[in-house]
């Protein structure tokens, strides 16, 4: 791992402050400026929800129709206007508190460019750039994501308190331009050829050899095993945005100290490392489907467990289960489509998933904001997401034939 570490240097970390830079808009960093929103503009659980997701869901659009950028251009040029986008919805958003006019559009452009371009830009060119070693590829770059997590709640808070939400999405947008934007132009000067490297050694055993052809978007959109696949590649994004969305109303209904809701990143950010790295060597040696059957049970514990030991001690060990659950996503997410179905075509593929993935988080807001306004207690629809975890685990341990098959079967419409 070191070695190849040294050897793939700047591509890795390029990747890694990319999905780093992601987190101005992943709802953990947004939903800390909810409170002060709604109360500005006098909206509801359900109606900031409602803006939250329509603005979400029109990110996810352009994503799925566009996505397939990152297959024609270079990683470097992406960046670059993926963080000028996301610095410009920063800076809306810092005026977001007098209309929803502009609230919409900051939230559409955070989304757009945070959660949705810069973890897509990267994750697709880790998967293009890396062949043999393509798990613990992406589980280094994915770190970025805990990375951020374990930082960026901890300063928004701070700042929020300090100088207020205004000057906190100020500061993110000079921040972008000012260091994010220097960082990615130099450490991307160069592309990644893998097929030019002597870094990636062959073996018999890599999954890679497993791929026949290479799937095109219409190729994967016509097979029935994407759609089961996403009952649990969506689990993560769908709860775990729940779950930080309304982490605040979660601290009152529980009598939870939000500070050691905070503080609990930390812990959270440590188990989705760990859980990264890990998941990147068994994708290398198992495979990324075999993965799935396993990678949501400390999240499904969590969620429902919460529920019947609310005791505020145990705030860090849900946290690390579920980081142990969401780190694993990152590295799976980041192997399983190019594994499965080639990397010619793989941002347009990644756009369509990527596309489900943010659609997921668009409706989670908006479906419990929605649910908690008719009385339904959040800790309750928690319980209820973690047994779907496990539901979502047995069925992709009963379609594994089915995937170890699926190559096979494929009559690509490009050839």
């Amino acid at each position: 791992m070191l070695s190849f570490f040294k050897a793939n240097l700047r591509w890795l970390l390029a990747g890694l402050a990319l999905c780093f830079f992601s987190g101005f808009g992943q709802t953990y960093f947004i939903s800390l400026s909810n409170t002060a929103i709604r109360d500005a503009l006098g909206l509801s659980h359900s109606g900031f929800g409602l803006a939250y997701a329509a603005a979400t869901l029109a990110s996810a659009f352009v994503v799925s129709h566009f996505g397939y950028l990152a297959d024609r251009w270079s990683p470097r040029r992406s960046s670059l206007i993926v963080l000028t986008g996301l610095a410009g919805a920063c800076l809306l958003m810092s005026f977001s508190s007098y209309s929803i006019v502009l609230l919409v559009p900051a939230i559409f452009g955070l989304r757009l460019f945070g959660q949705g371009f810069c973890g897509h830009v990267a994750m697709t060119a880790a998967g293009k750039w890396f062949l043999t070693n393509r798990g613990k590829a992406v589980s280094i770059v994915g770190l970025g994501f805990p990375i951020s997590e374990s930082f960026m709640p901890a300063i928004a808070a701070g700042t929020i308190a300090a100088l207020g939400f205004s000057a906190l999405w100020m500061g993110s947008s000079a921040f972008l331009i000012l260091v994010a934007l220097p960082i990615l132009f130099l450490l991307l000067r160069a592309d990644r050829v893998p097929h030019h490297t002597g870094t990636e050694p062959t073996t018999e055993n890599d999954t890679v050899a497993k791929i026949i052809q290479d799937w095109t978007r219409k190729d994967v959109a016509r097979r029935a095993e994407f759609y089961i696949i996403l009952m649990a590649v969506l689990c993560p994004p769908f709860m775990v945005t729940a779950f930080f969305f309304h982490q605040q109303h979660t601290a009152d209904i529980k009598n939870w100290s939000q500070a050691a809701m905070v503080a609990s990143m930390l812990p959270f950010a440590v188990a989705q490392v760990i859980s990264s790295l890990i998941v990147g060597w068994a994708i290398d040696r198992w495979s990324s489907p075999k993965i799935l059957c396993v990678y949501l049970v400390p999240m499904a514990a969590a969620l429902m467990l919460q529920l019947a030991f609310p005791d505020p001690r145990l705030i860090p060990i849900y946290y690390v289960m579920i980081g142990l659950s969401a780190g694993g996503a990152a590295s799976l997410l980041g192997a399983l489509w190019p594994e499965l179905f080639g990397t010619r075509f793989l941002g347009e593929i990644r756009a369509l998933a990527y596309a489900a993935m943010v659609a997921s988080t668009a409706a989670s807001p908006f479906l419990t904001g929605f649910l908690i306004d008719l009385g339904v207690r959040f800790d309750i629809q928690l319980a209820f997401m973690g047994a779907f975890c496990l539901l979502a685990s047995a069925v992709m341990f009963f379609i594994q034939p089915r995937l170890a098959v699926l190559n096979a079967q494929l009559q690509p419409s490009s050839s």
